[in-house]
């Protein structure tokens, strides 16, 4: 029986669809690159196309074929997740002929080691995050690529912690007589701190960045890192180190893009960072974002240095 395909038909409101497709599609992908290890892991994937004004919808399953294909592709090979999902945003649009631009992400979560301290091994947890932008020009397609992690850290607030310090020079100076201001600034008061979560983006389409420095960069640029494993000694050490390098957010994105523009791309590259605070003494959460490119945050960056 034939059965007419009503999704090549004209669609009642004539209007261009910027992007529509399939999302949260799992597969096993293989082994990814991470650093110098070799890591199999489940991507969580989603593939999208444009779609003219002239068509009703999408055939769907030509959303999921390009994925399992290209994997297929890239079975017993160790890859770069950002290099399948470009692979991927070219493939929709072969298959989608009427469409125009594709866009492909896939997220997956990955493991490090880490030691503190030596004899105790705590594994930690990030996700790695890959997208893909694939234009058709008459028979060629360009392609844009972006590779970038999500760790979790933490922050320590330094406008309590400022608080804080004026309250203990107070309270110590009603004991006894003295200047205390120096000796209370020597030591590790207290301030509130909350779990913070750093997002990093780097444009890969011309260059090659290595998914463990984006890691350290965002773990750097916390006022301490978190970790899965602690005992007593080691949580006074955390603490304390957050506390001596108390940060605003404000202050941990423009730490994460001043060390992505010192890697070894391009000015043209685009950078990416987002951070979010889950706020502990409040309820709510704060965020910082910031969009820009390596010669931008070169050239701000010197221009301050001249003044």
């Amino acid at each position: 029986m034939y059965t007419p395909d009503i999704k090549d038909e004209q669609p009642d409101v004539r209007l261009h669809i910027r992007l529509v497709g399939i999302d949260g599609v799992r597969i096993p992908a293989g082994q990814v690159m991470l650093g110098n290890l070799r890591v199999i892991m489940t991507v969580r994937f989603g593939a999208f196309i444009d779609l003219p004004p002239d068509r009703r919808g999408i055939h769907a399953s030509r959303n999921y074929e390009p994925i399992a294909e290209v994997i297929k592709e890239y079975e017993g090979k160790v890859f770069k997740l950002e290099d399948m999902v470009a692979d991927i945003a070219v493939s929709l649009l072969k298959k989608h002929e009427y469409s125009r631009r594709s866009y492909v992400k896939a997220d997956a979560t990955a493991f490090y080691e880490t030691k503190m301290p030596p004899e105790h091994t705590s594994y930690e947890s990030f996700t790695i995050h890959a997208k893909s932008y694939a234009t058709r020009e008459g028979r060629v397609f360009s392609v844009k690529k972006m590779v970038g992690v999500t760790v979790m850290g933490m922050t320590a607030c330094p406008c309590a912690l400022e608080s804080i310090k004026e309250i203990c020079k107070e309270e110590l100076v009603n004991f006894c007589k003295g200047d205390f201001g120096q000796i209370v600034d020597k030591l590790p008061i207290a301030t509130h701190t909350q779990r913070c979560s750093g997002t990093l983006f780097i444009d890969v389409s011309e260059d090659e960045v290595d998914v463990m420095e984006l890691v350290r960069i965002v773990n750097e640029s916390m006022s301490s890192t978190t970790r899965e494993l602690l005992k007593r000694n080691d949580e006074a050490d955390v603490v304390m180190r957050a506390v001596k390098r108390a940060r605003f957010i404000e202050d941990v994105a423009r730490y994460m893009a001043r060390a992505a523009s010192e890697l070894k791309i391009g000015d043209r590259c685009t950078i990416l960072v987002r951070v979010r605070s889950m706020e502990s003494v409040h309820g709510h959460d704060m965020m910082a974002f910031i969009k820009t490119t390596a010669g931008e945050i070169r050239r701000a960056l010197a221009s301050q240095k001249h003044k």
